[in-house]
């Protein structure tokens, strides 16, 4: 049928040009930062293990035919067996992180957080650690915490430095907590803020794609404010506005979430919020 044609191709039009307005934003980002090589690899695994795992769940217990894999995907079967091999063998290449383990010194301070909060005003000492050895109190609250490999605890230091999370009295050996919550968007180091941006990336995404799916009453929160008619000369008026109106927004999330955290971390435990940003058409 001609109309139904047409408007598979008109919905098809809108969403390539949507997936090439995100690429061509993200990928200006990308240049000089990851190569291009480097890139295509990493969307290859990624798009093959994720399309695997939804052909899976439509027959769980039964294995996805190469066939039907190479049809979803466009890739001729000997690059499928190729992907499909290292993926066997090394484990996902590129697997999306909870927020401790894209960056550990989050998980870190909201647990020395939580500690100086059970202490009270009375403990003032609660927020400071001694650090430097395998049974300082910093160190003890980094194994505590953290059950990744690969990170050591004067790399945690650094980025808590950096954001300003903390206090270090070299001579003593000490570090004295600072915030009450860790906000890598006060760093001026570029992994930080690379990383804090793409963490908020992945969650809006996540939300997205859960409420294509999600029946009316179901769908989670999700809503944009903006205006095509500001004059360019009250820009920074406007900004500052907008900045301070969105500073009271977080304070208010950080407290209505609190009375919601268990006092421990653990695996079972679930990530959840809301973001907060400003943005400019470009």
């Amino acid at each position: 049928m001609p109309g139904t044609r047409d408007r598979r191709y008109q919905e098809a039009e809108l969403l390539a040009r949507a997936v090439e307005n995100v690429l061509r934003k993200l990928i200006r980002f990308l240049v000089g930062r990851i190569s291009l090589v480097r890139l295509q690899e990493m969307i290859r695994h990624i798009y093959v293990e994720e399309t695997q795992n939804k052909l899976q769940s439509e027959t769980p217990g039964r294995n996805v035919p190469l066939t039907r894999l190479a049809l979803n995907t466009g890739l001729d079967t000997r690059a499928l067996v190729q992907i499909r091999e290292r993926l066997q063998t090394e484990g996902p290449q590129y697997r999306q992180q909870f927020l401790a383990e894209l960056t550990p010194e989050s998980a870190v301070v909201e647990a020395w957080a939580a500690r100086v909060r059970k202490a009270g005003a009375h403990d003032g000492g609660a927020a400071v650690l001694d650090y430097g050895s395998d049974d300082a109190g910093f160190e003890s609250l980094v194994k505590s915490t953290l059950s990744i490999r690969g990170v050591t605890t004067q790399s945690i230091i650094q980025r808590l430095l950096d954001t300003g999370s903390v206090e270090q009295d070299r001579e003593q050996r000490r570090l004295r907590l600072l915030v009450d919550h860790y906000s890598p968007y006060l760093s001026q180091d570029e992994p930080n803020i690379v990383n804090a941006a793409f963490s908020a990336i992945s969650n809006l995404i996540s939300t997205i794609e859960h409420n294509v799916g999600a029946e009316p009453a179901e769908k989670l929160f999700q809503r944009q404010a903006w205006t095509f008619r500001l004059v360019p000369e009250r820009r920074e008026e406007f900004r500052t506005v907008m900045r301070s109106m969105l500073e009271r927004c977080e304070a208010d999330a950080l407290q209505r979430i609190a009375p919601w955290e268990h006092e421990e971390y653990g695996q079972d435990l679930l990530t959840a919020g809301v973001g907060f940003y400003y943005f400019e058409g470009t």
